[in-house]
């Protein structure tokens, strides 16, 4: 009974208050591992680092890592890092959470901006579960438990793909019309932007608005962007911080961006990290999990819906880009992901069971058996992880997995019989059972992966608070978000002299270079201990990794 009772409180919130309903969701999501989570190298600790430095130095122009010029994304992720780390970053502005909360609220953004979207395309019965499912999907929880760009760049790209859509449907129902209003959120979305992830998103919408246009054979049902005064806007908010850039150090920011970012991921595999064409597609089954229930007759329905405008849009929006991103030779789960809003929208736009051909069933029947199977695989993951990774599979993880099995058999038996609302809230509460399962229990007690930690937590319990820390041989930022600006990457002799000079700091190695270092050491005349060795799994290259914690005693 009480569970009935919270069920039908739940569906009264969201009737009433659809939007307080989605927000309190969205904060359940991000709640689960937002502070037990350690920086996750390499982008993260890199993103928080900037930002923190930028408080630290009172520059809010350059981009900098250490001394070194950080010239790969452009600056606005760094700003609202900053202005979070200023408000919730505590005294030394070391708290991780601080910097990821902002990846929270750009989720929290975008969920409410795709209810926004369903209204304009469908309907409210479609508008309310899209956007809890498109939560509680996996590709966006993980990227909304990071300090990174890219829960912002969706919420900006969702920003210019309401206002687009609105104008779009006005072609057929009047009263969706737009205001200046509306065409102003359009322009100030796009430049932030380009101000996020430089040409990512322009890219995503100039090919969309190509095709409508096509199809349409028309582009004067654009002219409600006001591009009059909508560009003057677009480049008020744009230009301040390339010019300011551009004044301190030329055209170098570009260049570097140019040369080591963006033209390597069109050009090959950068870092690795490459994959042949139709990778996304064949791996969407686990990234949008739990959405994968629907996936499968949402395409369905797509081909049959695409004369409709509504579907025409979002087929518009989303075909183009993801025909890019599977050319291009780098691929990162990620990618795709402000191209998932439009996906997930398709998959509530069609009725229940009862209103579907043999042919949609048999598309719900596979979507079922895909839903399961990465749903077994998730679990099965998390399991292997904790047991390889972890200390073992404990209490809390399997009473989660267990709570996470039944939901995945009531889920598919609801979906068997239900309509497409009933199976995205039976799904949305799979992906939340998941996201507390994975960011709030598994990760945070995987501590063979976080070797970063467990070295910074040595060397804070050796050394004084104002000794900056050396490292040798390990070169992930991690370590210098939490020891602190002042920690150094240096060779093993400049650690050994360090050292020498300062007996109360710490140098963390490698063990490759451990022996190197204890003869710098000795060579100096300088008494080396190991306090503590810290074995796991580099979290950047899945390979085994060996530190050692060293500081000199004091001698007497």
């Amino acid at each position: 009974m009480p569970l009935r009772r919270l069920v039908g409180a739940l569906a009264a919130l969201g009737e009433r208050h659809p939007r307080i309903l989605l927000t309190l969701l969205v904060a359940l999501l991000g709640a689960a591992g937002l502070a037990s989570i350690p920086p996750v190298d390499r982008d993260e600790p890199e993103f928080a680092q900037a930002a923190r430095q930028m408080l630290e130095s009172g520059n809010f122009v350059d981009i900098r890592f250490q001394d070194a010029p950080l010239y790969e994304k452009p600056i606005l992720t760094y700003w609202v890092q900053a202005a979070s780390a200023a408000m919730f970053g505590g005294p030394g502005l070391d708290e991780i959470c601080a910097y990821r909360l902002p990846s929270v609220l750009a989720t929290l953004a975008a969920t409410l901006l795709v209810y926004e979207l369903g209204l304009a395309l469908f309907d409210r019965r479609a508008a309310l579960p899209a956007a809890a499912l498109f939560a509680s999907t996996l590709l966006v929880q993980s990227q909304a438990h990071q300090a990174r760009a890219d829960a912002l760049l969706l919420a900006s790209m969702m920003g210019a793909v309401l206002p687009l859509a609105r104008i779009y449907m006005a072609r057929t129902l009047p009263a969706a019309a737009t205001s200046a209003w509306s065409a102003a959120l359009f322009w100030v979305s796009l430049a932030a932007a380009v101000l996020i992830k430089g040409p990512v998103v322009p890219g995503l919408i100039g090919p969309a608005i190509a095709a409508l246009v096509l199809l349409e054979r028309d582009w004067r049902w654009l002219a409600p962007l006001r591009p009059r005064w909508g560009v003057p806007l677009f480049l008020l908010v744009l230009l301040p911080w390339p010019i300011a850039i551009f004044g301190l150090h030329g055209a170098s920011f570009f260049v570097q961006a140019w040369q080591t970012d963006i033209f390597p991921k069109l050009v090959s595999a950068q870092e690795a990290h490459g994959a042949p064409p139709l990778a996304y597609a064949l791996t969407a089954p686990l990234t949008l999990w739990p959405a994968t229930l629907l996936l499968p007759s949402a395409l369905e329905f797509a081909w049959r819906g695409r004369r409709e405008p509504a579907v025409r849009f979002c087929v518009a929006t989303i075909l183009p880009g993801w025909l890019l991103f599977e050319l291009a030779p780098t691929k990162l789960p990620h990618y795709v992901l402000p191209l998932v809003p439009m996906l997930v929208l398709l998959m509530l736009a069609r009725g229940g069971p009862s209103t579907l051909s043999p042919r949609s069933r048999t598309s719900s029947r596979i979507g079922v058996a895909l839903f399961l199977l990465a749903g077994l695989l998730l679990v099965g993951g998390v399991a292997f992880a904790l047991i390889r990774l972890g200390s073992g599979f404990d209490t809390f993880a399997a009473l989660g997995s267990l709570a996470l099995l039944a939901s995945l058999i009531l889920t598919a038996a609801v979906a068997l019989r239900a309509g497409v609302e009933p199976c995205a809230a039976a799904a949305a509460i799979c992906g939340l059972l998941a996201c507390v399962l994975v960011f709030g229990v598994t990760l945070p007690r995987l501590q063979r992966l976080w070797v970063a930690e467990r070295a910074a937590h040595a060397v804070r319990s050796i050394s004084a608070p104002d000794a900056p820390a050396v490292i040798v041989g390990y070169h992930e930022p991690s370590l210098v978000f939490l020891l602190g600006t002042r920690t150094r990457f240096v060779d093993a002799a400049e650690a050994a002299a360090a050292l020498q000079a300062r007996p109360s700091a710490a140098a963390v190695v490698a063990g490759p270079s451990a022996p190197e270092f204890v003869r710098s050491a000795r060579a100096r005349g300088v008494d080396v201990q190991q306090v503590s060795t810290i074995d796991g799994i580099d979290p950047v290259h899945a390979r085994p990794i060996e530190l050692g914690v060293w500081y000199a005693p004091p001698r007497h």
